[in-house]
């Protein structure tokens, strides 16, 4: 009589199951790059040079006119300086594009980026005056930047930091709101109401 085996027998292996599929993520085709539009880029930026030179219009509007070289410290910058240097400036910036000179000797002296305000508004034109020096440099820069069919053009004149003419008109919008801030903060300590509503 054959003896029993003594050994158990082994469990049956249940066969593998199979590893559930893996979710294939659909990639959304990447959307068609619209090419770069210089020209739309530059009306845009001159668009908001207008914006800012509106506010600095505005900040200077109601200023009391005993008050116009008002200087909390020497290093203030008023408005009679700051309207003339911000017109100077302007005529700078075109003048890289239209070739012609920026400002004379004396206006340079005046308002150029190394004069220093003076607290004595006899040393400066009217208001008046001035906001024509400003508004004339606005309308020159303005035609220089958009007179290249190319907004990409170069400027004539060479500046290291000035690129084509969106990168000046966009330094310009800068400027602007540098020298608003500074009037802004004059605003301030006269008392008179902010310019924005």
């Amino acid at each position: 009589m054959a003896k029993k085996s003594t050994k158990k027998a082994a469990p049956k292996k249940s066969a593998k199951k199979a590893a559930p599929k893996k979710a294939t993520k659909k990639t959304a085709k990447p959307a068609t790059k619209k090419p770069f539009d210089a020209v739309a880029a530059r009306a845009h930026v001159l668009k908001t040079l207008d914006f800012a030179a509106g506010i600095n219009k505005k900040l200077v509007a109601d200023w009391p006119k005993d008050k116009l070289a008002h200087q909390d410290s020497p290093t203030d910058n008023h408005p009679l300086w700051t309207l003339g240097h911000l017109g100077v400036s302007n005529h700078w910036f075109a003048s890289l594009y239209d070739g012609k000179p920026a400002v004379d000797a004396k206006l340079e002296a005046t308002y150029g980026g190394k004069s220093k305000p003076s607290a004595n508004a006899a040393d400066y034109p009217s208001l008046a005056d001035t906001m024509k020096l400003y508004d004339q440099g606005m309308a020159r820069l303005k035609k220089a930047l958009t007179s290249p069919k190319d907004p990409l053009a170069k400027p004539q004149q060479m500046a290291d930091w000035v690129s084509d003419t969106i990168h000046a008109a966009q330094l310009a919008v800068w400027h602007e709101g540098w020298h608003g801030g500074q009037l802004s903060t004059l605003r301030r300590s006269l008392g008179l109401p902010g310019v924005m509503s």
